[in-house]
């Protein structure tokens, strides 16, 4: 078996976005990496379109692989807030996100998912 680095042949490519959960609320983190990859494993050169004009959800088993996030590097995200919010209660949900206290006032982590946009590079390691 070989292990296979796969990741996005231009920056800022690697996109994740998180979801948060409260109550009946959602809150979207969306994340550009500058840079992140996924490892997989086969015998021989696995079978992806390297071009990928539509994209990779390394999630949707488009390609009968196991891909595992690998890493990912120098992120700017963007919140996007429940629908319905006052000001004052964006405000203090802002200052949840700047503590990083979203968990200690009863935010679910919902999970999160990649997408990788664009030319990839696959190099054996």
């Amino acid at each position: 078996m070989k292990t296979w680095r796969l990741a996005p042949k231009h920056k800022k490519s690697f996109h994740e976005t998180e979801v948060w959960n409260k109550d009946k609320l959602e809150l979207i983190h969306d994340v550009v990496w500058h840079s992140g990859s996924f490892t997989l494993i086969s015998d021989s050169k696995p079978e992806i379109d390297l071009l990928n004009k539509e994209g990779l959800d390394p999630d949707n088993h488009q390609y009968k692989y196991e891909f595992e996030f690998e890493e990912s590097r120098d992120g700017d995200g963007e919140y996007t807030y429940p629908e319905g919010l006052s000001s004052s209660e964006e405000a203090a949900l802002e200052l949840l996100i700047e503590e990083d206290e979203l968990e200690k006032s009863g935010w679910v982590y919902g999970g999160n998912e990649y997408y990788l946009i664009g030319e990839l590079e696959l190099t054996q390691i």
